[in-house]
């Protein structure tokens, strides 16, 4: 694993680029604002972003203290240098998703919308970080370039063409994204690991939540 020295901290170059990818998805998120919703909602939106990538963030720092407790107790300081790794990045995108939903619902925001915008985030996001990890840390290139280009159509069809991304076409979108995922960990990226990683069992899950929320009249 490639690791950038700053100073006295050392830094995966894996999360440098996917941290660079979320900044380009804040930029495709205010543009996307800017030019499809109104003014009152687009500051509400925003913050309520940044809000869940900090928590997203302090959750992925501190799963830390679940996943290696022994070496949080040993040595405090780990926190500032380590963090939960994959998994502990799992734990931060299912709490960033359920405050993100939850506070906005809280907020009176439409929920197409906040699914809309949750969706374009994502999307954008991992557009970026597929492009990057292919140029950058050139592993599992096959994958990336197939993820990214489905999230790429997606992330174009969802900024231009606004009246197509209906609460059906999300979930089919996720549901579809996940299974690829899902077929292209178990046959190019995970011959010397065991099944069912984390990162699947979310992948799974979000199929599952897709499948049930997919024609729902509640959600639109």
């Amino acid at each position: 694993m490639e690791v950038i020295q700053i100073g006295s901290f050392a830094i995966s170059l894996k999360w440098l680029l996917l941290g660079l990818a979320l900044i380009a998805g804040v930029g495709i998120m205010k543009q996307w604002l800017s030019k499809k919703q109104e003014k009152d909602i687009h500051k509400g939106m925003m913050e309520l972003l940044f809000n869940s990538l900090f928590l997203g963030f302090m959750i992925w720092k501190g799963s830390l203290f679940l996943l290696e407790p022994s070496l949080v107790m040993k040595s405090p300081l780990s926190l500032l240098y380590f963090s939960g790794g994959s998994n502990g990045l799992m734990l931060a995108i299912i709490g960033s998703i359920m405050y993100f939903l939850l506070k906005g619902r809280k907020n009176h925001i439409p929920n197409l919308i906040l699914l809309q915008f949750g969706f374009l985030f994502s999307f954008s996001a991992m557009t970026f970080y597929y492009l990057l990890t292919i140029f950058f840390l050139k592993e599992y290139i096959v994958s990336h370039i197939i993820l990214g280009l489905f999230t790429a159509i997606m992330t174009i069809i969802m900024f231009f063409k606004q009246q197509m991304v209906t609460q059906k076409n999300i979930f089919t979108s996720l549901i579809l994204f996940s299974f690829l995922h899902l077929l292209l960990s178990f046959t190019v990226e995970t011959l010397d690991k065991n099944l069912f990683s984390m990162d699947q069992l979310f992948f799974i899950c979000l199929i599952i939540v897709s499948l049930v929320y997919w024609d729902k009249r509640t959600i639109s």
